[in-house]
């Protein structure tokens, strides 16, 4: 007891806890400011060693010193102590520590209330951002209003892979929401093009066609997570639900179900045991699976808009491999995987040179292939995603035994991404409309990805329907350029007779040269000029370099049937040259450009396809005359 009336006397008590406040004060405004001015996570384990270190010396002083108005004095002094035990030095040093403790807590609801309800990058919605008491949830949400987009989360520090982190904890719980057959997902492609985007919750969810929106942020910090999520209704600003989660990076997976199950909560979906257990195992529980697999993504999407694209897809199926070793059921990762594989077996097949091709990957590329799809199929989290397996595993190998009615089975299931190479068969399948819906189903769930914008267009230009084409090419360019949609909007153009706006809107719109060649080939071919379609298919030969297909296709619709059946003998007779003279056929918009005569290995599995032939021959080459 004499020990510690003596530490009460000498306020090494007061001196011990004021230390421990300013020093959390400390830490919780660093922790807040760092990610804003970009300061390195390290700095935060440096100070808080340095605080620890520090409480020692701070006691010993607290022990031997007293701080008077001369300064610090030693506490033997007697003057020293006699000041010190006056009430009013004791009362000082409490004032201090109150101010400390009113700090920290005006630290803390600043960090809760003004950065977690306004993420980095998002714009806080309009209307006032009342949370509704978990009393009176969920309200009533009629089924119209079963929607939502799940933004990208935000990583609001500045770790080397915390933006991978952030976007592959967003993709989960897409992957988990979308098991849900009452709830209506955009899928990822179009909620991440609000990436970094600073625009208002309303003005995205018009655009996505949804009535609610998920955001949230993520902060990393050594093995430390903190995770923030809010889910906004988008016509009021309403916030539905919004919680923060501190938890160590390992219980990610934890943090992303329990966001899952709370957004389905706060719309009125049903949930059974079946339907969480879906939930729980839509994705992958490997952080370090989920990280890779958003780099391969990235090095993939550089892929399709850069020239380099063999070199980049190597890059990208070099994290897809990562991914997919530590996490099999990534069944994503298997698709995005199979791209470099069907690139190299495709242009081989075509005759296209491409030097980053090699003799190596073309021995390697069918086997490759045929294990993805294989692991896909394996590996698939519903019905449809094995059909699709099956079907692009069929279509591209060659087993098109019953194939139109695979094709239509793959339809019939729900799901919106449809097997990859199903569009090609929709100008010889006995139910092409049906074909069509898949894309439109797919468009709902992902409004702003381009390929169901690409494929609506051109199965519209195979059945006719001109004009509905054309104002859906118009409305795609809108929202994305793409060099299919602004090929299809100059054909249209030209196919319903308007050849001087198709030639106008070509040269405006078609940013590389090559591109532009072919399409004024076509466009000349639609009016009958023989020597102008002739002039501009050498110079786009001579621009893009040697492509049976696309030659293939250019022959055709010029009438030259002799030539064409020759370009269609020589990609018969490669490995994997059917999928080439389907894409013809799909491409080229004229019935049938070959006759099967000249393609003996194509006609017999079209026997054994139950696909019709000749596909259907739309008006508006009057060149071609068979």
């Amino acid at each position: 007891m004499g020990l510690f009336e003596e530490l009460k006397r000498r306020n090494v008590f007061r001196v011990t806890a004021a230390y421990l406040v300013f020093a959390w004060l400390l830490l919780q405004v660093l922790d807040v400011v760092g990610p804003i001015l970009g300061l390195p996570d390290a700095i935060a384990r440096y100070l808080l060693f340095l605080l620890v270190v520090g409480l020692v010396p701070a006691i010993v002083i607290a022990w031997a010193y007293e701080l008077t108005p001369q300064g610090l004095r030693r506490e033997d002094d007697p003057d020293t102590r006699a000041a010190a035990a006056t009430p009013r030095r004791r009362h000082r040093l409490d004032r201090v520590i109150m101010v400390g403790l009113a700090l920290a807590v005006g630290v803390l609801l600043f960090d809760r209330l003004a950065l977690h309800d306004a993420p980095r990058g998002i714009e806080p919605p309009a209307a006032a951002t009342r949370v509704a008491p978990e009393s009176v949830m969920p309200r009533p949400v009629p089924a119209a209003q079963k929607s939502v987009a799940v933004l990208p989360f935000v990583a609001m520090s500045n770790g080397p892979d915390d933006d991978y982190f952030a976007d592959g904890l967003t993709e989960e719980i897409i992957n988990a929401l979308a098991q849900l057959p009452d709830l209506l997902v955009t899928a990822r492609t179009s909620a991440f093009h609000f990436k970094d985007r600073n625009l208002p919750v309303a003005d995205i969810a018009r655009q996505l066609g949804v009535a609610h929106v998920l955001e949230g942020s993520i902060r990393r910090a050594g093995d430390r997570l903190r995770v923030t999520a809010q889910l906004i209704h988008a016509d009021d600003g309403f916030n539905l639900w919004s919680e923060t989660w501190d938890r160590q990076t390992a219980d990610s997976f934890a943090v992303q179900a329990d966001i899952a199950e709370k957004v389905a909560h706060a719309l009125n979906v049903y949930l059974d045991d079946a339907l969480l257990e879906r939930m729980q195992w839509a994705g992958t529980r490997d952080v370090e699976a989920f990280i890779a697999f958003q780099k391969g993504i990235e090095f993939y999407e550089r892929a399709h808009r850069e020239p380099n694209q063999i070199s980049l897809l190597r890059q990208a199926n070099g994290y897809f491999e990562q991914a997919t070793g530590r996490s099999p059921e990534l069944v994503d990762a298997y698709q995005y995987h199979s791209d470099l594989f069907s690139h190299v077996l495709i242009s081989q097949a075509a005759g296209e040179l491409d030097g980053e091709i090699t003799q190596g990957d073309i021995a390697h590329a069918p086997a490759a292939l045929l294990q993805d799809y294989q692991r896909a199929a394996r590996h698939a989290r519903s019905a449809s995603q094995r059909a699709n397996a099956e079907f692009d595993q069929s279509i591209i190998f060659g087993r098109w035994r019953g194939l139109d009615r695979l094709a239509r089975q793959t339809v019939a299931l729900p799901g919106c991404d449809p097997a990859m190479w199903l569009h090609l068969v929709a100008p010889l399948s006995r139910d092409p409309q049906a074909i069509l819906g898949a894309f439109r189903r797919m468009a709902v769930c992902d409004p702003l990805r381009i390929r169901p914008m690409v494929h609506d267009v051109g199965i519209q230009l195979w059945l006719e329907r001109v004009d509905a084409a054309v104002d859906m090419a118009r409305r795609s360019l809108s929202k994305a350029e793409h060099p299919s949609l602004s090929r299809h909007l100059a054909l249209g153009l030209a196919l319903r007779g308007d050849a001087d706006e198709a030639v106008a809107t070509a040269n405006s719109i078609i940013r590389e040269e090559d591109e532009l060649l072919r399409v004024r080939a076509m466009l000349a071919a639609i009016r009958g000029d023989a020597a102008a379609a002739q002039r501009h298919q050498v110079d786009y030969l001579g621009k893009h370099g040697p492509d049976d297909r696309e030659t293939l296709v250019l022959e055709a619709v010029r009438g030259n049937r002799a030539e064409a059946n020759r370009l269609a003998a020589t990609i018969d007779a490669r490995s994997f040259g059917h999928i080439v003279l389907l894409q013809a056929v799909y491409d080229c918009l004229c019935g049938a450009p070959f006759d099967l005569d000249a393609t003996p290995t194509f006609a017999a599995l079209l026997v054994e396809s139950g696909l019709d032939w000749p596909p259907p021959r739309p008006g508006g080459f009057p060149l071609k005359d068979w």
